[in-house]
């Protein structure tokens, strides 16, 4: 008869089984590199942010200074 025995059965689910186990180590490996990239990247996004606030603040604080100079009145002794 044509029909596959038990031992065939067996066999296929054991190789179903073992593509399944490697299939997850993979996944599992591309999700911990993923992971350490997205907090490589938002790590990096973190310190421009902060970056970016420092030189705005420094901007602004030089900017009232030179303001203050410009609209001060001068004297003539």
């Amino acid at each position: 008869s044509g029909e596959p025995n038990l031992q065939d059965m067996i066999r296929q689910l054991g190789e179903s089984l073992t593509s399944v186990k490697h299939e997850q180590e993979y996944m599992s490996v591309r999700d911990r590199i993923h992971r350490s990239i997205n907090e490589s990247t938002n790590s990096r996004v973190v310190w421009w942010s902060f970056f970016e606030a420092v030189v705005l603040v420094t901007m602004t604080i030089g900017q009232i200074y030179y303001l203050k100079r410009f609209f001060e009145v001068r004297r003539v002794v």
